[in-house]
């Protein structure tokens, strides 16, 4: 019983206020075109009774609305959804509760033309922000606690790329709730990102098993020497959609974070944003502008500051996207214990 509702209870309010509105305003036409009579008489206040109640359901689906806004974890491409939902929900919403004010204190009248006028631009407003709300769940798995692997969705680093909170969609760099995420536009994390980093990645290529390998194909010889080079591989076994290399570079423990969740294993990972975060890096591309490598005996960690370019799933990504690695040496080899991304879109101000 603790988790009947999981993760928000948004879904369940949303259906109160999107049934009783539309109904009402249905109502309100019928009332107003059909003969008078006994039936159209008793249809009119059931229209006010409905929209009434329509509205408080609305207040509510708002307000739970914006707890999941804040709270689900998400990638960018699903962010930047999510973000249009909401831009679409709180005209609307607001449009709903002024038009049930406006006939409550009219309400011994007939509806007139201007204010079935007015209802029917909120109630098709209205109908796309539903439009929204189902594009964010059966396009992007926004709140879906699981999924096949074979489709896992959306990355959410945070704000995928060219999504800061709530901005342009642009799958997560670096795998987007978080647009994600993630953030970005289409952030990310919400969201595959693609890990791509810079010039170094193309020679990485080479040291990375084609996807019929196994992990172990990495052996002494051809297993990236140094932490940086460690994460350019891992950036082209993304790219390459390599499983298998994937596997060998990233520690079993690895935590990887994004859109204010964590993935804690590499399968976990497998299981959900993985599959996103290969076809996000295949589809755009990534430009390294700058890293930073803090290196001990056996740990390290590598900074890198990205631009990333292209298009992902129809949507125009234009991000900068920061990602940080920790590895950690064992048995000679540099492994990835922790990833973390973000990302924002490039605006005028932010263009280098």
């Amino acid at each position: 019983m603790e988790n009947i509702i999981e993760p928000n209870i948004h879904p369940i309010l949303v259906h109160f206020a999107y049934a009783l509105s539309i109904t009402a305003f249905i109502s309100y036409v019928l009332a107003s075109f059909t003969p008078s009579g006994k039936w159209r008489e008793t249809l009119r206040p059931a229209a006010d009774w409905m929209l009434a109640f329509g509205a408080l359901a609305i207040i509510a689906t708002i307000a739970a609305g914006f707890q999941a806004y804040f709270t689900v974890a998400h990638d960018g491409p699903s962010h930047a959804a999510m973000t249009t939902h909401r831009n679409w929900a709180v005209p609307s919403g607001v449009a709903i509760l002024l038009l049930a004010l406006w006939r409550w204190t009219s309400r011994t009248k007939p509806a007139s033309a201007i204010f079935l006028t007015f209802l029917a631009a909120a109630a098709l407003s209205l109908s796309v922000t539903a439009w929204w709300g189902g594009k964010i769940v059966y396009g992007y798995g926004l709140g879906v606690k699981s999924m096949p692997t074979v489709t896992g969705e959306g990355h959410d680093h945070e704000h995928a790329p060219g999504q800061g909170h709530g901005d342009e969609a642009t799958a997560e760099s670096s795998g987007d709730h978080d647009d994600g995420h993630d953030h970005g536009t289409a952030d990310d994390h919400e969201s595959g990102e693609a890990h791509e980093h810079g010039e170094d990645a193309a020679g990485a290529l080479s040291t990375v098993p084609s996807s019929e390998e196994s992990a172990a194909a990495f052996d002494a010889e051809n297993y990236p020497a140094s932490p940086e080079a460690v994460v350019d591989a891992y950036g082209v076994a993304l790219r390459t959609k390599n499983e298998a290399a994937i596997r060998a570079l990233l520690a079993p423990d690895v935590i990887i974070a994004e859109g204010g969740g964590a993935e804690r294993s590499v399968d976990d990972y497998a299981g959900h944003h993985m599959p996103a975060d290969m076809e996000f890096t295949a589809a755009v591309e990534f430009t390294v502008k700058k890293r930073d490598v803090i290196a001990e005996e056996n740990l390290a960690t590598v900074i890198s500051e990205s631009q990333v370019h292209g298009t992902f799933r129809g949507e125009n990504v234009h991000s900068r996207m920061m990602e940080t690695m920790v590895l950690r040496r064992d048995d000679d080899r540099w492994r990835i214990v922790h990833i973390h991304w973000s990302s924002a879109p490039i605006t005028g101000d932010h263009e280098h």
